[in-house]
């Protein structure tokens, strides 16, 4: 078994890597509770917003949808 890497405590936590096999190149610093730094941040999280607009329909509701249970 490969040696498990984790990131580390206090550190961002933006993983590279596929199949498990991940690494955690980015060793800026964050603040408790805080995932990811600001650029990483800025990649992972899409803010409401920028979500809406970018739904088909204005953001309305997939009349295709159907729930499967």
């Amino acid at each position: 078994m490969d040696k498990l890497s984790l990131p580390r405590p206090g550190c961002c936590k933006w993983a590279e890597g596929d199949s498990g096999n991940y690494t955690f190149p980015c060793n800026v610093r964050v603040e408790a509770g805080v995932s990811y730094c600001a650029d990483h941040a800025a990649i992972v999280y899409i803010p409401p917003e920028e979500r809406r607009r970018s739904r088909p329909n204005g953001g309305g509701m997939n009349l295709s949808f159907r729930r499967a249970a």
